[in-house]
């Protein structure tokens, strides 16, 4: 499972039609290990800059992390 640290994060509240149903949730920009970012979705509880996740599923394509406890 890939591991970063939390670069920024926002909480959606007024999602896209297709994600409208899970609104309100946490989306985080993400720095990997090997310095790229990219952009996932938090699951479970919220992230805050700085805080390790980890990826655990994808759903649609997109990557799901969650804070490393």
């Amino acid at each position: 499972m890939r591991q970063a640290t939390v670069y920024t994060e926002t909480i959606i509240h007024s999602a896209p039609e297709q994600f409208a149903a899970e609104a309100p949730y946490q989306i985080a920009l993400v720095e990997l290990e090997d310095s790229a970012r990219q952009l996932v979705r938090i699951s479970g509880i919220r992230a805050a800059i700085g805080d390790r996740v980890q990826e655990v599923d994808s759903q649609s394509g997109y990557p799901i992390f969650e804070v490393i406890s």
